[in-house]
């Protein structure tokens, strides 16, 4: 069964009703990514995802990656499988043409994305790391070194890191030790460990270039006192980085055992200043706000390929019944359906999350230059962190609820759920992990304006949204209501220190509680259930819709209710 054929189908239906593909195609940047093409180049992913990225994760998963000699040896054919995704244009599918790139909107390059990774979340990796470089590469391309190294980044020929934890600055980067201090020829010498990098070593590419983030000399403590340099491998003939770089170890981990999690050690490594000393955060965020929607999309991706492979297995196993009849399916079982139900609605509003997220920021894009542009980024901006959070999270529980659906099997290496749910686990960890995703959206997002953009956003839900009926419509004011109550108590002035940052989390769940509700809407008006993917739709968002204000309420309370008053303290380890 090629569970990534019945992918595409919802794909593209909430391309073209979240998306709304066909309103930026109108545009000159996305003129060329029509509905047919669309549709093409996802049948292409698709087929290749079964066929080549579905045996090499099984491969992948049981090989793991090997450390031999200094040189990190990737499993199976991974080379030969990579280089032929590159030579499909998929690497590369919503880069800039500028920088070589096809050009596609950043929600088809999603959805392709959610087939890939729906097959194989470890070779995934190598797709993101090397997109988000180019792009944040690509905004300093008067540097020739930089201008020279776009195209092979672009046709993946070359691959990239990001470099930026340490043993003792894991999200709390202002303590980077790694430093970098200036040579007489103009360039950078970096020295200093960093660990928990992707891809820092492998053999799918012949070279990669590593972004580091290090202390520049005589800079401020904290995060001002930080650079971002582009540090290039220089493999030599034997396949070692040669530019001061060893990899150390690769670390063991739960999942995604394809990629290498390596700890790199630079030595005197020459290096380009990118950017402005000091402002290395500031140049990273153009690579860290792209992998936060890969991570959005990944989430998606895990959600949808679990709920499908859960529904087949539920279809094909008999169990239960009246003795003296054949066995029933256990997708007739109430219990098992409501689980089913559970796991599609959770899936198909994760894909929207991701897709209504990154075709804001198409939008911006696509009006460059005009009013409106500025205001489809920031909205753009203000999702960022939600479809980051609740997509890894929602990733993870619709896996295990897969393997809840298989019961023993799911358990089981037989089946591709529990690699799933192990591969999914990270997303919630790396690129900002939850809570730190909740005080960026509480903090910058909305606190960065005092709740003006998030406004805008509810008066467009409230204006799009009104006069249509759907399961969400009763639900959809009192979600309103219940978010600006929750906005107006954090933005007070006397607030109790820690208590706004005690509710941040709750606070983004809320909020993407109603854009759930608002996609779901939009995916209940448009479909008609006329085919079997409407139907199942329809079937599990109205399923979604009957909890979804309870919920809401439930996570407002809990928006409200500040610190607790207990304190955990070293005693409480003994």
């Amino acid at each position: 069964m090629n569970i990534f054929d019945r992918q595409s189908e919802g794909l593209l239906f909430q391309l073209q009703h979240i998306a709304h593909l066909g309103g930026l195609t109108e545009s000159e940047r996305f003129a060329h990514a029509d509905t047919e093409s669309v549709a093409l180049m996802l049948e292409q992913a698709a087929r290749f995802a079964q066929e080549h990225l579905v045996p090499l994760a099984e491969q992948g998963d049981l090989q793991g990656c090997r450390l031999e000699n200094g040189r990190v040896l990737l499993p199976g054919n991974t080379r030969e499988v990579w280089q032929q995704w590159c030579e499909l244009g998929f690497p590369a599918l919503s880069l800039p043409m500028e920088v070589d790139g096809l050009g596609f909107p950043r929600c088809v390059q999603s959805a392709v994305q959610e087939l890939s990774d729906g097959a194989n979340l470890a070779f995934g990796m190598l797709t993101i790391t090397m997109r988000c470089a180019t792009l944040a590469l690509a905004q300093h391309h008067s540097s020739e070194e930089i201008q020279a190294l776009l195209p092979g980044l672009a046709s993946g020929a070359l691959a990239s890191t990001i470099a930026i934890s340490e043993a003792q600055a894991g999200s709390d980067v202002g303590r980077i030790l790694t430093s970098a201090t200036q040579a007489d020829d103009g360039s950078w010498r970096l020295t200093g460990s960093k660990l928990w990098i992707s891809y820092a070593d492998h053999d799918a590419t012949d070279d990669t270039i590593h972004l580091v983030l290090a202390r520049v000399p005589n800079g401020e403590i904290g995060t001002r006192g930080l650079g971002l340099f582009l540090v290039p491998g220089m493999k030599g003939p034997d396949g070692l980085q040669t530019n001061g770089i060893s990899i150390l170890r690769l670390e063991h981990k739960m999942g995604l055992h394809a990629s290498p999690t390596c700890v790199m050690e630079l030595q005197d490594s020459r290096g380009t200043l990118i950017g402005e000393p000091g402002r290395g955060l500031q140049a990273l965020f153009a690579m860290m706000n792209p992998m936060r929607l890969a991570v959005a999309a990944q989430g998606a991706a895990v959600a949808n390929s679990a709920a499908l492979h859960a529904l087949q297995y539920a279809l094909d196993r008999p169990q239960g019944g009246h003795p003296l009849q054949p066995p029933r399916p256990i997708a007739e079982h109430p219990d098992v359906q409501r689980m089913l139900l559970e796991m599609f609605a959770q899936a198909e509003l994760a894909r929207a999350m991701s897709l209504r997220t990154a075709a804001m920021l198409d939008r911006a894009e696509a009006l460059e230059g005009e009013p409106d542009a500025a205001q489809w980024q920031a909205l753009g901006e203000l999702l960022l962190p939600i479809a980051k959070t609740r997509n890894a999270e929602i990733g993870f529980q619709v896996a295990s609820q897969g393997i809840q659906v298989l019961g023993g099997y799911g358990y089981t290496a037989d089946y591709p759920i529990e690699r799933m749910a192990r591969d999914v686990r990270i997303a919630s960890i790396y690129e900002g992990t939850s809570g730190i995703q909740a005080l960026d959206f509480l903090k910058r997002k909305v606190g960065g304006d005092q709740g003006a953009c998030l406004l805008q956003l509810l008066e467009r839900i409230t204006r799009e949204t009104e006069g249509q009926q759907s399961a969400f419509s009763a639900s959809l004011p009192s979600l309103c209501q219940l978010l600006k109550d929750a906005l107006a108590a954090l933005l007070q002035d006397e607030l109790p220190a820690g208590h706004a940052e005690a509710g941040a989390y709750a606070f983004l769940q809320l909020s993407g509680l109603l854009i759930d509700a608002w996609n779901g809407h939009s995916l209940c008006c448009a479909a008609s259930g006329t085919t079997a993917y409407e139907k199942r739709l329809l079937a599990a968002l109205e399923h979604r819709a009957a909890a979804l204000e309870e919920e809401a309420r439930l996570w407002h309370r809990r928006t409200l209710q500040g610190l607790p008053e207990y304190r955990f303290a070293a005693d409480d380890s003994h």
